[in-house]
């Protein structure tokens, strides 16, 4: 029996924004999944997320990312869907 773990904290992936490798347990491969995730909801959803949601009075259910995080982080998370837009469709 041997004392290694059964996994490897040095797994890599293809980075689609960069199209370099990176590590799947750095902070840039968080933040690409995120993007992913984002950019895989419909556009209401997006907007719910950036934006939050209310009821039909108007009263706020749920802040959204801009709330959260601020505009500078939102409008970051935007740049980086639109990058990744861009980058899959130059490979189609």
């Amino acid at each position: 029996m041997t004392d290694e773990a059964p996994y490897s904290r040095n797994t890599t992936a293809l980075s689609e924004l960069t199209g370099t490798s990176i590590s799947t347990w750095s902070e840039e491969w968080r933040v690409e999944c995120e993007v992913r995730a984002i950019l895989a909801m419909s556009k209401a959803g997006r907007d719910a997320f950036f934006n939050g949601r209310k009821d039909e009075n108007g009263k706020s259910i749920d802040r959204g990312a801009v709330a959260i995080r601020g505009v500078k982080a939102a409008e970051t998370l935007k740049a980086l869907m639109e990058k990744l837009q861009d980058a899959r469709s130059r490979k189609a």
